[in-house]
């Protein structure tokens, strides 16, 4: 990865005293980070995966890739889904500066894209595809599915990006009402896993942009919580129970990016060393404005499970 030499760093500060700009660019090596911060989430007996919305990524270019391009090994993951990407370049070239680690986008549309950093030392991926593509009322960025291999399984993620916004109400005669459309794309995920991937192991992930833990009357998630021999929510916990520290959505005190495994699924996550939590990356940064500011205002969530 590059390295800032002390003469460009001084450039660059006075060039930032002198923008118009708002936003705080940091550089990794500056005294704001806290190298006693643990971003370990996952491990060598387990299969790890995280949600990540890296918010119309790269949001402070250069500093935000040369700050995941730090942060993604100290990770010890297997795959990370993302949302928001703006530029393919960009995150290919981010790609290609963590040591081990390749890329997959979805590039159907322009912006807004969905995509996948994974780890080829554990993950052999089979395939990967976009679905749902002519269908943008409940997908307005279509589902990127990838098909991989880990440790002799072969799992299926399906990284989603949901329409965003809402009132806390299904307007049953508005096929544009928000909730109503977040409840299509739903069912539509389930009506496919059951129709093309009914025997695999399934992760469904992303940006949901709408909380499990509602009420009935527009939980737009019901087509997977009214099946729990079939489908589980592995973040029901923090979504019960939320907070500032636990949550992936901050801001707002919110929990809106998931991770829902299929019954397939159930005995490795039910078995010793499972886990499913936000990580905290601006401790590493040493706030929250400065994460917020080169990164992302969502939190990663990862999951833990062993298979062996």
């Amino acid at each position: 990865m590059r390295k800032f030499l002390y003469t460009g760093l001084v450039v660059l500060a006075a060039l930032l005293a002198f923008s118009c700009g708002t936003t705080e660019f940091t550089n990794p090596n500056t005294p704001n980070v806290n190298p006693d911060a643990n971003l370990l989430f996952g491990s060598d007996d387990s299969f790890d995966v995280v949600t990540w919305n890296l918010r119309t990524f790269p949001l402070a270019d250069p500093a935000t890739s040369e700050l995941l391009a730090l942060i993604i090994p100290k990770l010890k993951v297997d795959v990370i889904a993302c949302q928001e990407i703006m530029s393919y370049g960009d995150f290919i070239e981010l790609a290609e500066m963590i040591p081990h680690f390749e890329a997959r986008v979805s590039n159907v549309s322009n912006s807004y894209l969905l995509a996948y950093l994974y780890d080829t030392r554990t993950v052999e991926v089979n395939s990967d595809y976009a679905i749902f593509l002519n269908d943008s009322n409940p997908f307005p960025r279509p589902p990127h599915v990838m098909d991989l291999n880990f440790n002799g399984h072969n799992v299926f993620l399906i990284n989603n990006h949901l329409k965003a916004f809402g009132d806390n109400y299904i307007d049953e005669d508005d096929p544009w009402d928000e909730e109503y459309r977040r409840r299509t794309a739903c069912r539509k995920l389930d009506q496919y896993i059951v129709s093309n991937l009914g025997d695999e192991k399934v992760i469904v992930l992303g940006d949901m942009n709408d909380q499990i833990a509602e009420p009935a009357e527009y939980n737009v998630f019901l087509s997977f919580l009214d099946k729990p021999q079939e489908y589980l929510f592995t973040d029901m916990h923090i979504a019960l129970n939320p907070n500032y520290s636990n949550v992936s959505y901050p801001p707002m005190v919110s929990h809106i990016d998931h991770i829902l495994i299929s019954n397939e699924l159930f005995p490795a996550w039910r078995s010793a060393g499972s886990s499913c939590r936000v990580i905290k990356v601006e401790d590493w940064l040493g706030n929250w404005a400065s994460y917020s500011n080169q990164i992302s205002d969502h939190r990663p969530l990862g999951l833990r499970i062993p298979l062996d």
